[in-house]
Parts: C-alpha cells; sequence; structure tokens
C-alpha cells in the first residue's frame, strides 16, 4: 500500500512555504515601504528648499539640480536592487495595500428627492413679527376676530406661510389634485394653528354635512387637546367635530358619529373627527354607515411616531375603505383623459406634522404623498441671487427654539437626588422632570415629597394611572396647583403646557427624537425655557452622540461643588428612610387588596356552587 501513498505535505519542508519565512519576508517588504515613503517625503523637502534658495540667490541653481540628480540615481539603485531581491525571492506578486498612504475619501451625499433637497425655509426666531392678524388678506373676518380674542396678534413663521399656501391650493377645481404638505418645525412653533385654521376657512362654505377632515394622532391626551382647539375656533360655524379615541363606550362614538333614518338613511353627525389609528379601524371595521368618501384633508399630526407604530395597519385600511387603492397608496395621478376626469375622484390632501419628521425617503413612501412639498425650519436662511430664500445643510437636522437654553450636570449615580433637589431649589414655577419608567417616576415623586418644603406640590404621571387621574394631575399642573410634575415619555410628544419654566431629564433619554420632544415642552410660543439633563460619566458619551445626531453643537456644562451636594446629601438620606417605608407601606396595602379581593371571588365562587337543600 505505501506504493499508493500519496504525501500531500511535501511542501511543508520547503522553507519558502514555512511561516516564519513569509512573516520574515513581510517585515522586510513594510520595512522597503516605509524606506521609499521616506525617501520621496525627503526628495519633497529638497524641492521646497530648492525653490526657496533659488528666490534668494542665482548662484545656486546648478546646486539643487545637481543633489536632484543624486537622488534620482540613488532611487533608481534602491529600485534596481529591492527588484533584484523580490525577484531572487520564490514568493507570489502581489499588491501590497498601503503603499501610497491613505488618502482621504470623498464623503457620500445622500441622493433625495427634488422636494426634500428644496424645501420652503422657516423662520427659527418666534419672536418675528411676521403677519399681524388684521393685515391677512387670506383669512375670513370670523376668525381674525377669534384670534384677537385670544390675545394672538400676529402669526408665527410656521403659519404665515402655510395657511395661505394651503388655501391657496384648495381654490383649485377638484380636477386638479392638491399637493400635499410635508412640516418640520419645533414643538411650540404653532404647527396645530396652521392646520387648524385653513381647514375650517375651506369646510365652513360645505353644503351638506360630511367626514371632510380627519385628523389622526398617536395619543388620547394630544388628540384630546387637538379636538379642544378645532371646537374652539368652530363657534360661529355650522361645523361640528367628534373626538374619537376610545374614552367612552365603542355604541357611543357611534352615535357620535352616525344617524339612521328610514327616509335619507345613514347620515353623518360630524364634519371633522379626531381619533387615534386603533379606534379608526375599528369604526372603520364596524360601524355600519360610517363612511370616508367625501374626505378633503386628511392631517398626520407626529407623523413620525405614527409611521412607528401603526395600529391594525389603519392607512392600509383607510385606502381600501376609500376604495380609491392605487391613487391614494403611491400618490400618482390615473392618465389623463376624458373618462378620468368625469369618473375620477379627488383624493384627500394629506398633510404631515412633526418636530422630528424623518428625512428618510423610503418611510415617506408609505405615504403615498401626490407632489409634496416640504416647509423646514431652519438655522440659517440664506437668499440668492434674485433675492429668493434658500438653505443649506438643513437636511435631516432638528431644530429647537432660539428661546430655549440646554445645560447637562455630570455626576455620580448616589448624587443624582441632590442634584436634582439642587436644581429644583432655583426660581422656577413649573417644572417637567422625566424619568425612563413609571415605577422611577412614582419613588421620585414619593422621595422629593420629603425632601421639598410643604408648600412646594409634586405630582406623577404616567401609564400607571387610570385615564380621569392621568387628566386630573395633567390639570392641576397646568392651573398652577402643582409645580413639580414627574413624567414618564407618555407626556413628551405634542402636550401643551403653558408657562412650564424647565423640563429636567433625570434619566437619559433613549434617543434623539426622545430628547427633542422631552426639551419641546418648554420654552413654547416664544416664551423661554430651560432643559437640564443629569448624567453620569457612562452617560455621557451616549447623549454626546445624541447632541451631534440632532446636529447640535456641545451644550453648557454646569459644575455643582461638592460642598453643596454633602450639605443636601443629609436632606436626602433622611427622605429616604421616610420613603421607603412609605413605599413599603403601599406594598403591603396593595397586597392586602389583592388577597381580600381574591378571598372575596372565592366565596363567591364556593356559594355559587353550593346547592340548595
Amino acid at each position: 500500500m505505501s506504493l499508493f501513498a500519496v504525501n500531500r505535505y511535501v511542501e511543508e519542508e520547503d522553507g519558502l512555504n514555512d511561516k516564519s519565512y513569509h512573516e520574515d519576508n513581510l517585515l522586510r517588504l513594510k520595512a522597503r515601504i516605509e524606506e521609499r515613503r521616506k525617501t520621496k517625503i525627503k526628495f519633497a523637502e529638497k524641492n521646497v528648499e530648492i525653490v526657496e534658495s533659488k528666490s534668494e540667490s542665482i548662484e545656486l541653481d546648478d546646486v539643487p539640480v545637481q543633489e536632484e540628480k543624486e537622488l534620482e540615481d540613488d532611487e533608481v539603485e534602491n529600485k534596481v536592487e529591492t527588484s533584484h531581491e523580490i525577484e531572487n525571492q520564490s514568493i507570489p506578486q502581489f499588491k501590497v495595500l498601503g503603499v501610497k498612504g491613505f488618502e482621504k475619501k470623498l464623503k457620500v451625499k445622500r441622493v433625495l428627492p427634488y422636494w426634500l433637497l428644496n424645501p420652503i425655509p422657516l423662520s427659527l426666531n418666534l419672536n418675528d413679527q411676521c403677519d399681524q392678524i388684521q393685515n391677512t388678506p387670506f383669512l375670513h373676518n370670523s376668525l381674525k376676530k377669534k384670534l384677537t380674542t385670544e390675545g394672538i396678534k400676529h402669526f408665527f413663521p410656521v403659519q404665515s406661510k402655510v395657511i395661505p399656501w394651503l388655501l391657496e391650493e384648495n381654490k383649485k377645481s377638484d380636477v386638479f389634485w392638491p399637493k400635499d404638505l410635508c412640516v418640520s418645525a419645533p414643538t411650540g412653533s404653532g404647527k396645530t394653528l396652521a392646520y387648524v385654521l385653513p381647514i375650517i376657512q375651506v369646510l365652513s362654505n360645505r353644503l351638506d354635512r360630511q367626514i371632510r377632515a380627519l385628523i389622526v394622532l398617536p395619543v388620547k391626551e394630544l388628540a384630546a387637546q387637538v379636538a379642544k382647539v378645532f371646537k374652539d375656533y368652530c363657534v360661529g360655524t355650522n361645523l361640528k367635530v367628534a373626538l374619537i379615541t376610545g374614552s367612552v363606550p365603542f355604541q357611543q362614538e357611534k352615535s357620535q358619529l352616525v344617524r339612521y333614518s328610514r327616509i335619507e338613511g345613514w347620515q353623518s353627525e360630524v364634519d371633522i373627527m379626531i381619533c387615534t389609528a386603533g379606534r379608526l379601524v375599528e369604526h372603520i371595521k364596524s360601524t355600519e354607515g360610517f363612511t370616508l368618501q367625501n374626505l378633503r384633508f386628511l392631517v398626520i399630526d407626529e407623523a413620525d411616531r405614527i409611521m412607528q407604530h401603526i395600529q391594525n395597519d389603519w392607512l392600509y385600511h383607510l385606502n381600501q375603505h376609500m376604495k380609491i387603492g392605487s391613487s391614494l397608496a403611491t400618490g400618482k395621478a390615473p392618465v389623463l383623459n376624458f373618462n378620468t376626469v368625469k369618473i375620477g375622484k379627488r383624493p384627500p390632501q394629506k398633510l404631515l406634522f412633526s418636530a422630528t419628521l424623518s428625512q428618510d425617503p423610503e418611510k415617506l413612501k408609505e405615504w403615498g404623498l401626490f407632489q409634496p412639498k416640504l416647509f423646514s425650519v431652519v438655522s440659517n436662511i440664506v437668499s440668492n441671487k434674485d433675492g429668493k430664500e434658500t438653505s443649506h445643510d438643513s437636511i435631516g437636522k432638528y431644530t429647537t427654539p432660539m428661546e430655549l437654553s440646554e445645560k447637562y450636570v455630570i455626576t455620580d449615580v448616589e448624587y443624582k437626588p441632590a442634584v436634582l433637589y439642587h436644581l429644583l431649589k432655583q426660581d422656577f414655577s413649573k417644572v417637567l422632570c422625566f424619568t425612563n419608567s413609571s415605577q422611577s417616576a412614582h419613588r421620585l415623586s414619593v422621595l422629593l415629597k420629603f425632601m421639598l418644603d410643604e408648600k412646594i406640590r409634586v405630582a406623577e404621571i404616567s401609564a400607571a394611572l387610570s385615564k380621569n387621574s392621568r387628566e386630573s394631575v395633567l390639570k392641576k399642573f397646568k392651573l398652577g396647583d402643582v409645580n413639580i410634575l414627574i413624567s414618564t415619555d407618555a407626556l413628551a410628544r405634542g402636550i401643551d403646557i403653558v408657562d412650564c419654566d424647565s423640563v429636567i431629564s433625570y434619566d437619559p433619554p433613549k434617543n434623539v427624537k426622545t430628547y427633542i420632544h422631552r426639551i419641546g415642552r418648554t420654552g413654547r410660543a416664544g416664551r423661554h425655557g430651560t432643559a437640564f439633563a443629569i448624567l453620569t460619566q457612562t452617560q455621557q458619551k451616549q447623549f454626546k452622540e445624541i447632541l451631534k445626531t440632532a446636529g447640535k453643537a456641545d451644550i453648557e456644562k454646569i459644575e455643582i461643588s461638592s460642598e453643596e451636594l454633602d450639605n443636601t446629601m443629609e436632606i436626602y438620606h433622611e427622605a429616604m428612610e421616610k420613603s421607603k417605608d412609605e413605599i413599603n407601606r403601599e406594598t403591603n396595602d396593595h397586597v392586602t387588596k389583592l388577597k381580600t379581593l381574591k378571598r372575596g371571588r372565592s366565596i363567591s365562587a364556593f356559594n355559587k356552587r353550593r346547592k340548595p337543600n
């Protein structure tokens, strides 16, 4: 059998394939590459010296040429020697990476659609006196009067440009589809009124009652806030507004939307419907007589959040319900001919609003926008030669009001309550403090009640509370009956809190959008506000990344002396013991209630099983 054995590893004895041999050759190659690089650098330096010497004296002209020739001859000899050495070796020739050094590559720019690259710029300064209410020719006198009674004398930048644009688009015939709209502006910049006023003005001329405006929002509290604004400005008109969020029983909501008549059949009871996405799908599937066939406006407020959490795929169900199919889904108009003009139906105009509107074309494509127009707030507005406003480097960056100042504190974990106490002792009448969980919010609220003076009222709001409890706490905070409100991120979006002086992130935000919406609860409508972030050393890097993503420079850092923190720690330790007792008492009471409830259910079930004698 030895005759047929094949030694497959004979080459291992060859020195050319030895591992150490290859490593030596690679080291030699690297050394030669480094020598060649240094030679080039020296040669370049010699050339610079030659140019400088020429400017000083003409007599030295021949010297550098001779040195240059010698250098060239030496380089040729080195190249010949190295080439002979490489040829004598039996290693394969290959391209050595890094010979020419690392060259800086050009940054690849995103290729975006034209409408995303060329937004209509809006001023970031909310104190700019744009259009006086009384001097606006495009607004009805009834709406002007209502705005004046509310104390509004001039429009904010987003309102002064969006409102006339919307009104002009809806003057066209139904044959010409209106362009869709996207608005990216900071929180508190007046986005809600920017769509409330034109919708009311356009629908005030309607002949019959049909749902012609649908406003979809992510949470119930924000929907209730928008519904209140619509109802206030619909006073004096014949328009009827309905809030559909699941806060009341389904049958009660159904009676608000439609009614049945033997003569006329099913009739709509509202003109404007404000709802959450999940509740909308339920009525589309289950409410008889409910129709959106005459819809003119589809408003998606906080569009980025609804885009991330699409309940029950509501946009698909809406498309199917309206039976427009591909026209609504893709935003493409059908082929223009006599039949399509005669039979074709005008789709609703889509209006997307958000402080953190996504710039991802793939996500925006899901909305099926028709010839969209983008209005975006930019920090710097530049005018071209024709005098038209243009913006640069504003795509994909988040903006915050100029009246808002941002600060952060670096401390250890055990000193965080002391830092919070130090910040709360400043002259603030309303403070909103954010945590990352309901449990943290509850523990922190109990702790602060024992740390602060009795005159300073502290409350908490989170998903752990019932809807009525949340509304009651929020109302007290708005009226000033509560000075410090501890909240989770459920309150971070869209909720308008008047005169909120400061926002404190006790726990760091998880992402850039959460941070933008948190600090957006203060510094609203041109008022001044301050946002603080309490961080540990390990959290500082992530927070800096969030700021970088938001397109912000490094914000102000606050230094708190160790003496002040040590003095506060005594108060903290005393309050901590009391808060532990309070939380333990609450836990025991809760366990006792659960046991009592379970015992009551067991007795009831036992009595049901007993048979009468």
